[in-house]
């Protein structure tokens, strides 16, 4: 089942304050060898006295207990101060309540983590950690909880996750005076000024209806150049004698242009270069080149390798579920091996409504565009190459693609670097005001006085 794009949505709105999650999920991210709780002066036997009411459920001393000493344990197993057991208790007693009204919305909802998402998230809490499965479990036990435990309470913040998404996350909007007015506000953490590049360049042709012979021909003939320049041939001479360029009488010499104004191979190809060294051989539809980086100046571009994909999108609902979905698309998926088109298929059979008049068509995609899962398919495709069904939140897809190329995204990847700090303050501004909603809407009742917790 396909449940990374679920996880890289509750990857992401892990940036919602901490009070989000349940106390004891301290352990979720981090992951330490736990030292034994120290004894609370709280006897095994007393009464399970309650000590909130939360609408229609309560929080029991013995659960609080629970939280307390799970806390203290993490707090000491990072070196952190534990604080007076007083204050421990009242922190703790609140974020219990907040977590249970959300939980409780959660149900009225009816939002539902399945346990492939579940097991997902918990594997990649592994494998984040280097660790087994069986090993984590260790570590879990070892920390005072079961695994079960663990397991459903993480079951409980990716609901929750999803709650925030949904009522809080997907409400909020950037405008683009919002992300003008952050970047001026924050000039000084952007370069100065684009990378330019001074180079010299070498070209041996190769005709577009070359045969295999001719171009090994010229690979070669580009080689012996490249040997000639290591054993001392200045570059500029080498273009004079051989190249196939328009600037080859002047030496190859392209002069100072913006990276953005270059071919991306070859800025590619001279990233890593010394000034005054030459790099390997470049192949480009023109041919074979070699470039030599003569002088370098300005700030950092950021070249991106953007793809161009199809999809055809399947939404769930009430008549279909998961495995009549899966099952629809890998007919389409096998129509389309045998020889349909996937732009007719898109046509024919994509929910959404946007590209599916343009053949499932989403244009050029850059890192960050589509969400983790859709972008991990994409990215492990070969042009032509149709992925597998899997499922993102917005359904069940199968994706084509159909070219790759590199982007110079210096701009782009600023104002989308404001837009996801201008969105984040405004996520956290809304959550505090919604919580506070939901809160001052619930039944609440302490039924002990915070002296006797």
């Amino acid at each position: 089942m396909g449940t990374s794009l679920k996880l890289a949505e509750f990857m992401q709105l892990l940036t919602l304050p901490l009070h989000t999650d349940k106390p004891k999920l301290l352990v979720v991210i981090v992951l330490f060898v736990l030292v034994a709780v120290s004894d609370l002066g709280m006897s095994s036997d007393s009464i399970d006295r309650v000590v909130a009411v939360v609408n229609q459920d309560i929080i029991t001393e013995s659960e609080l207990r629970q939280e307390v000493g799970q806390t203290q344990r993490d707090l000491r197993a990072k070196g952190q101060p534990i604080p007076p057991i007083a204050d421990l208790k009242a922190n703790l007693l609140e974020s219990m309540i907040v977590h249970l009204i959300q939980i409780q919305r959660v149900e009225f909802l009816n939002i539902k983590v399945a346990d492939e998402m579940v097991m997902a998230v918990v594997n990649d809490i592994a494998r984040n950690n280097q660790l087994s499965i069986t090993q984590l479990q260790i570590e879990i036990e070892r920390s005072g909880l079961s695994f079960e435990e663990y397991v459903e309470d993480m079951r409980d913040q990716i609901a929750i996750r999803r709650l925030v998404n949904r009522e809080v996350a997907r409400q909020i909007t950037v405008t683009d005076q919002e992300i003008d007015e952050f970047l001026i506000q924050n000039l000084d953490t952007l370069p100065k000024r684009p990378t330019e590049l001074d180079l010299a360049h070498i070209l041996i042709a190769v005709p577009a209806d070359a045969i295999e012979e001719d171009i090994a021909i010229r690979e070669n003939r580009i080689r012996g150049i490249q040997d000639e320049i290591s054993d001392g041939l200045a570059f500029s001479d080498a273009a004079m004698l051989y190249s196939d360029s328009p600037d080859g009488p002047e030496g190859g010499r392209l002069g100072w242009r913006l990276n953005a104004d270059l071919p991306a191979l070859f800025v590619k190809a001279v990233s890593e270069l010394e000034v005054g060294m030459v790099s390997s051989v470049i192949r480009s539809p023109r041919g074979f080149h070699i470039v030599q980086l003569l002088n370098r100046r300005g700030g950092e571009d950021n070249l991106v390798e953007q793809s161009r994909v199809r999809h055809i999108l399947v939404v769930p609902n009430v008549v279909s579920g998961e495995t009549q979905i899966r099952q629809r698309l890998e007919r389409i998926r096998q129509r389309i091996l045998a020889g349909a088109p996937f732009s007719e298929m898109a046509k024919l059979h994509s929910q959404d409504q946007q590209s599916r008049a343009k053949g499932g068509d989403l244009g050029w995609l850059s890192p960050g565009d589509s969400d983790g899962e859709f972008e991990k398919v994409a990215s492990e495709l070969t042009v032509g190459e149709v992925s597998t069904v899997f499922q993102t939140g917005a359904g069940f897809h199968l994706v084509q693609l159909d070219a790759r190329r590199t982007r110079n995204m210096s701009d782009r990847i600023k104002r989308s670097h404001a837009r996801q700090q201008v969105r984040t303050r405004k996520v956290n501004e809304k959550y505090e005001e919604w919580l506070g909603e939901i809160r001052n809407i619930a039944y609440i009742e302490y039924r002990v006085a915070q002296d006797d917790l």
